[in-house]
């Protein structure tokens, strides 16, 4: 009987699914079956990649405003966590996976009622915070691994200990095809979900005679992967760390425009290693300062796809 694993991934930001597909391309190269939704913006990219999804109800915390926030809590927070929970609950009953991969919390709950062996998968760990984010982080890896197999954490310093039950792998990469080609140009700007300044950027940088493209904008093209875009740039400026990971992958130098929190705690920490091919800017000015500077420098960042070692650690335990 083949083996099968079932993928849920986070539905607010793309980010969430960008991870899961080089997993479960990984995982199908070696003959394991695999299920995975999660939906959101990264929905498409998954169909993109050739993967069938169930139609699950979108979760995401907003409100500007204590009103608004109370009301959109009230009104659809709470109603989209039960019918996404329900959903997830009948899609995993009928998939019967072996074992789980998940950074989604309602999936979470289902495998633990339905008694599935489930993995983690985050890029976050405590040692890049303060007390304000690292004891609530502690405090939910420590509640997850009451339950979990293990958490699996997609890193730029994995060989950094490890924490205890916690494993790094290497950066999570949606490689492309080789013939799926795009012609060489300057910059790549990747706003991701919560971005800033990129317009203003874009603007500097295209006075400054650089050939920019932009993530999502009128005359971009989406494809299944990013990479073929990020390897084709001379450099690429952004956010959160999926577009981090395809950057880092294709071997082409990377800055970390953050602007979340834990983009901040992310950013500060490369650069505090002082990884060759990344830095973090922490201004519009500085942006254009190390775009200037990768564009003529003879560096570049030099890292594998961490697919295969995640894969490692889930065959390894089913």
């Amino acid at each position: 009987m083949s083996t099968k694993v079932a993928i849920v991934y986070w539905c607010d930001g793309a980010g969430h699914a960008a991870r899961s597909i080089p997993v479960a391309k990984e995982l199908e190269a070696r003959g394991v079956d695999v299920a995975i939704g999660g939906g959101g913006q990264g929905e498409p990219f998954v169909d993109m990649n050739g993967f069938d999804q169930p139609d699950l109800t979108k979760v995401a915390v907003k409100g500007s405003t204590p009103r608004a926030f109370l009301e959109h809590t009230l009104f659809d927070l709470i109603p989209s966590s039960v019918r996404r929970f329900r959903e997830l609950y009948r899609w995993l009953d009928d998939e019967d996976p072996d074992v789980l991969v998940t950074d989604d919390i309602f999936a979470a709950f289902v495998a633990i009622l339905q008694d599935i062996d489930f993995y983690r998968i985050d890029h976050l760990t405590t040692d890049l915070f303060d007390r304000r984010w690292g004891i609530p982080l502690e405090i939910y890896n420590r509640t997850s691994l009451q339950f979990a197999e293990g958490i699996l954490v997609t890193s730029l310093w994995k060989d950094e200990p490890d924490p205890e039950r916690i494993t790094r792998v290497g950066p999570l990469a949606q490689e492309g095809d080789p013939d799926d080609e795009v012609e060489p140009y300057d910059v790549l700007l990747n706003p991701g979900t919560h971005g800033e300044d990129f317009d203003e950027i874009r603007r500097r940088l295209e006075r400054m005679g650089y050939d920019v493209r932009t993530v999502g904008d009128d005359e971009w093209e989406t494809k299944p992967a990013m990479t073929p875009y990020t390897a084709a740039a001379d450099v690429v400026v952004c956010t959160g760390f999926s577009s981090i990971a395809d950057t880092v992958v294709a071997g082409t130098p990377c800055v970390i425009y953050p602007f979340l929190p834990f983009q901040k705690a992310l950013a500060a920490r490369a650069d505090a290693l002082d990884i060759e091919g990344v830095s973090q800017a922490t201004s519009v000015e500085a942006v254009l300062d190390a775009v200037s500077y990768y564009c003529t420098a003879d560096e570049q960042p030099d890292f594998e796809n961490g697919a295969p070692e995640f894969v490692d650690t889930l065959v390894r335990n089913i």
